[in-house]
C-alpha cells in the first residue's frame, strides 16, 4: 500500500486529488495539509510514502516545504502540483527535492504514474 500526504491550501482541491487517488486498491491517503507548515508536521507525525504538495501555499510555500520535508524524512517522495505554466517554480521544486511537478489541470491522467514512478525512483536511490 503506498501511503499518500495531500498539501494543498484550496478543500476542492484536496477532496479532487483524494478521489482521484480513490479509485487506486494500492493507494491510501493518511493525512492532508492546508499549508506548508501543517505539511512538515503531517509528514513528520505519518512518514508518508509520498507528499503530493503544492506549490503556492500559505505560511510556507510548498518548495520550502519540501526542502525540510526531503532533509526530515528522506524516505518520502514528493509530488509537486501547480496550476500555471511550467516556469522557474517548477525547476525550484525540483531542486528542492520533487522527483517531478504536475500541472493541477493534468491530475486525472497524470498524478498516479508520478506515484508509481516515485516510489520506483525512491526505491532504486535506498
Amino acid at each position: 500500500m503506498i501511503e499518500v500526504l495531500i498539501v494543498d491550501d484550496h478543500p476542492v482541491m484536496r477532496e479532487l486529488l483524494r478521489q482521484v487517488l480513490e479509485l487506486y486498491t494500492d493507494v491510501m491517503v493518511i493525512a492532508e495539509a492546508e499549508n506548508g507548515e501543517d505539511a512538515i508536521t503531517q509528514a513528520m507525525q505519518f512518514q508518508p510514502a509520498v507528499a503530493i504538495v503544492d506549490i503556492h501555499l500559505p505560511t510556507m510555500n510548498g518548495i520550502e516545504a519540501c526542502k525540510i520535508i526531503k532533509l526530515r524524512s528522506p524516505s518520502t517522495a514528493i509530488i509537486g502540483l501547480t496550476a500555471g505554466e511550467p516556469d522557474y517554480n517548477d525547476i525550484a521544486m525540483i531542486s528542492a527535492g520533487a522527483t517531478t511537478v504536475i500541472n493541477k489541470a493534468d491530475v486525472l491522467y497524470r498524478l498516479y504514474p508520478a506515484i508509481i514512478d516515485a516510489v520506483k525512483k525512491l526505491k532504486t536511490a535506498i
